[in-house]
């Protein structure tokens, strides 16, 4: 064998701020190098794209992008194409829809002998326009045979896999790790981070986590915002994140006068200690895989109120922990966050329900369960080709 390790590339989209890029980025930085050299490949641009210090290999696909442009995808393909046949990975790996189709098809047209595929919530929803949403539906069809192996974060994708005829028995469960020992406890003094956010003392914190994308929601998030203000003007909107909605949702929250209200502040580092400020935590997200900061409010002991969706429940069990609104039901969701303002003994209870083990999640328990499934995959390929 001319090389000890296997070559390994881990691709996705953009490297924005999100759980798929978070454990993506941590996957590639904590391969075992005795055994790995790991590269990562990543369309332009992204908040992380400043933070990837541990990973030495970093290329960037200057056409890689999230939307879909067939003379930029082809010329992205054939960038791919080259590169694989260039540093002959054992493994392709990929994350996110768009670099999961380009991925896999280069890797099929290089002669990659194991391709994995990295399923954060699948890109055909109900709540895409009809043309986005089939054409996603068939890629995963077309490159569904080119697949080695899928790795899902949620049980619910498994399921939804099955029933579009996207899978056979080649799967794996391996949650979205991050490190969790750094949301266990609390921030010794909030009041520094209030008055940073100019969060004031009489003030009810609504924070949810997310970059601005259709995905999340947000819109819908303004609109159950006004029916809370117009009860409670007391209460404030806190959005972690950042991206591509920011100027219409900005237009809008001015527009509607609820601009004095929300908290914009972009992505924060240190959202363990961010979310101690949060006296609730909710998400509009009207299609996820399994969300990562769902996960990150219940370590930090936060009811949480969400859409109800197959990831969210994953997570969030109604009544017990929080409470789980039909989507688009924003009556529901706003009286949900009133009662809970109005109720901190309800709030205290569902907050701190204890009967939850988070412990799949732990980051390096899913670099672990990533390494064993190349190891049992490259030892089921017998290196044939290299």
């Amino acid at each position: 064998m001319a090389h000890s390790r296997s070559v390994v590339v881990h691709l996705i989209t953009k490297l924005e701020l999100g759980g798929a890029q978070i454990n993506t980025v941590y996957t590639a930085e904590h391969l075992d190098p005795l055994r790995f050299d790991t590269y990562l490949f990543s369309g332009p641009g992204g908040i992380m794209k400043a933070r990837l210090a541990g990973v030495e290999r970093m290329i960037f696909i200057p056409a890689l992008a999230r939307e879909i442009r067939p003379g930029k995808d082809a010329l992205a393909l054939f960038s791919l194409i080259r590169l694989f046949k260039k540093i002959k990975p054992k493994i392709v790996h990929t994350h996110s829809s768009k670099a999961g189709i380009l991925g896999r098809l280069a890797a099929f047209a290089a002669r990659v002998p194991i391709v994995i595929h990295s399923v954060h919530g699948f890109s055909f929803s109900p709540f895409q326009p009809f043309f986005k949403r089939n054409f996603y539906l068939l890629f995963e069809k077309i490159c569904r045979p080119l697949t080695t192996h899928f790795v899902f974060v949620a049980a619910s994708d498994i399921e939804s896999a099955r029933s579009h005829k996207l899978l056979a028995e080649n799967y794996s469960l391996i949650r979205s790790g991050f490190p969790l020992q750094k949301f266990r406890g609390r921030f010794s003094d909030t009041t520094v981070l209030k008055r940073k956010f100019q969060l004031d003392e009489g003030s009810f914190v609504c924070g949810t986590i997310a970059p601005f994308k259709p995905q999340k929601g947000l819109q819908h998030l303004l609109d159950i915002a006004a029916l809370v203000i117009r009860q409670s003007p007391a209460v404030l909107f806190f959005i972690a994140g950042d991206g591509e909605q920011r100027p219409e949702l900005e237009r809008e929250l001015q527009r509607r006068g609820l601009s004095r209200n929300f908290r914009l502040p972009g992505f924060l580092p240190d959202m363990e200690n961010v979310i101690d400020c949060f006296d609730l935590g909710i998400s509009t997200a009207l299609w996820e895989g399994l969300p990562q900061s769902l996960v990150q409010l219940r370590l930090k002991k936060k009811a949480v109120i969400a859409n109800d969706i197959p990831g969210n429940r994953e997570i969030i069990r109604d009544g017990l922990n929080g409470y789980l609104i039909p989507v688009g039901d924003h009556e529901r969701f706003a009286s949900a966050i009133l009662k809970l303002a109005a109720d901190p003994v309800l709030r205290n209870r569902l907050g701190g329900y204890g009967k939850e083990d988070f412990g799949e999640w732990d980051a390096t328990l899913m670099v672990n369960r990533q390494e064993e499934l190349y190891q049992r995959l490259l030892a089921l390929s017998g290196f044939k080709r290299n």
